[in-house]
């Protein structure tokens, strides 16, 4: 018989579907109480806030999936085998748990600036990656530029870089199909 899922681990769940499908502005913690089938008490037990509840699932993500990617590139030479392996790796963590890849990749931009430079950062992984194959001259220059772009939705303009990303503090449940992962993932591999 497998042990009954502990209060903190169904209120996390819950959160996350909930700011997933609602956005975290959208979301109370009486909704969240609710759908994780515990008191507004028991909430408060584990968490200060809803916003607490929403750094420490975004900051535990955002970290993990980080230092992952940080390991994965160590592991190869080059920067088609790197990035290969890393966006493998991002879609084995989607295919895990796409709710929580989900979180950390639409609500980063409300969270980043707190993110502690030797944490995990998924996209800090990515650029040094490419940073490093433009320095070592193997890959062109060109080439690096373009798949930084693509991992960070960003479009040349010509003066600078433009941020296409649709700026959302709400968004829809996401389809497995549309994760972010997977979105930079094709990106990426469009340039290989």
């Amino acid at each position: 018989m497998s042990r009954p899922v502990a209060t903190k681990e169904r209120i996390e769940r819950a959160a996350l579907r909930l700011f997933v499908e609602q956005g975290i502005a959208e979301t109370s913690i009486k909704k969240i109480a609710k759908a994780a089938g515990v008191s507004q008490g028991a909430m408060y037990n584990h968490y200060v806030s809803k916003e607490e509840l929403a750094w420490v699932l975004f900051s535990r993500n955002f970290s993990e999936i980080g230092q992952e990617l940080r390991q994965c590139a160590r592991e190869r030479d080059g920067l088609e085998a790197r990035l290969r392996a890393m966006i493998r790796l991002l879609f084995r963590r989607f295919d895990e748990d796409w709710l929580a890849v989900t979180y950390a990749v639409f609500v980063r931009h409300q969270h980043i600036r707190r993110v502690d430079r030797r944490q995990g950062n998924p996209y800090l992984v990515f650029r040094t990656v490419i940073a490093e194959a433009i320095k070592s001259g193997r890959d062109s220059a060109s080439r690096c530029r373009a798949l930084d772009r693509s991992c960070h939705g960003r479009h040349h303009s010509g003066h600078g870089y433009a941020d296409s990303r649709p700026h959302r503090h709400r968004f829809a449940a996401p389809s497995p199909t549309r994760s972010g992962a997977a979105a930079c993932g094709c990106l990426v591999a469009q340039h290989m």
